[in-house]
């Protein structure tokens, strides 16, 4: 065999390692999990009862927050065990001074953590020592509480973050804004927001809207309200996650309706934290409502 043919079958194995990792276009992403039967459920620490938001680095390192506070946890990946913890501090006018905040979630964008709070605010900053406080850089959105950010991601195919909003206050009238106004909103759009990493700056028209209504079971009114989104490396869809309903929906980078999972009340009290690792395992972290707060892994049938 020539070196050209060589060359040719080394080309052709390749393609075809890379489509067989593809899923087929008319099979959803969520498919592929069996959402029923986790493959593990593990307890996290008394410390981490109200974990708020989970992601995974490049290394298969597993990374959480807490709500209200800026302190960011390495956990073990089979035992749920702290490995260490870190906080955030900022300078300030009149001094530095460590962060707390409504915290949401957490993402890893190559080797840098960003957090977001409630109110739209980023937070920027290297990976610290077990004890260590580490600066922080603020980036404001222009964002605020009426929008009330829950789900931060990475999309490396813009080198931008994703903010996912539970609100959409643009579409309400003023006298719904200033609580005037009995009746219901009707709005039935979650907005998902860009802040682009190239620029750090805030895209103030939504990357995309999830339109509810579109999943809605016989005008059924359905509870939806994203506390987390994630982004699948090999099809580019995203994952969206809402503790409100516990309902887990996919969607194509533009915004399109995929599929729709139902979860377990038993196992997914309250979902807030979603991430997935290099080996396409599903890691969903749940706040502890009446108990600890746990971290359930479901694997991708081959």
């Amino acid at each position: 065999m020539s070196r050209f043919q060589n060359v040719l079958l080394m080309v052709a194995v390749l393609i075809s390692v890379v489509f067989s990792r593809s899923l087929p276009a008319e099979e959803s992403l969520l498919s592929r999990y069996d959402m029923k039967n986790p493959s593990s459920k593990l307890k996290l620490p008394a410390e981490l009862k109200e974990v708020s938001g989970i992601t995974v680095s490049e290394n298969g390192r597993l990374f959480a927050q807490n709500d209200e506070e800026g302190t960011v946890y390495e956990l073990d990946h089979d035992t749920g065990k702290i490995r260490k913890r870190f906080s955030i501090r900022e300078k300030r006018w009149f001094g530095d001074f460590p962060v707390d905040g409504d915290f949401e979630d957490i993402v890893l964008a190559g080797n840098r953590f960003f957090m977001v709070t409630s109110a739209g605010v980023l937070y920027g900053f290297s990976e610290g020592k077990d004890g260590q406080s580490v600066q922080s850089q603020r980036y404001e959105t222009g964002l605020n509480d009426l929008y009330d950010v829950e789900g931060l991601c990475y999309d490396p195919e813009t080198e931008s973050l994703l903010l996912a909003c539970k609100e959409y206050p643009k579409r309400l009238s003023l006298k719904q804004l200033l609580g005037r106004e009995k009746k219901k909103s009707k709005i039935r759009e979650k907005p998902v927001y860009a802040f682009s990493l190239n620029t750090m700056t805030f895209d103030r028209s939504p990357r995309f809207l999830i339109d509810v209504s579109v999943f809605m079971k016989k005008g059924k009114r359905v509870k939806f309200k994203p506390s987390a989104i994630t982004r699948h490396p090999g099809t580019g869809n995203f994952l969206v996650l809402s503790a409100v309903g516990r309902l887990l929906v996919e969607i194509t980078s533009q915004g399109t309706l995929v599929d729709v999972v139902k979860l377990s009340s038993k196992d997914h009290p309250q979902p807030e934290g979603i991430a997935l690792t290099a080996d396409n395992e599903m890691l969903i972290s749940n706040e502890g409502v009446s108990g600890k707060a746990t971290l359930l892994r479901y694997s991708m049938r081959k």
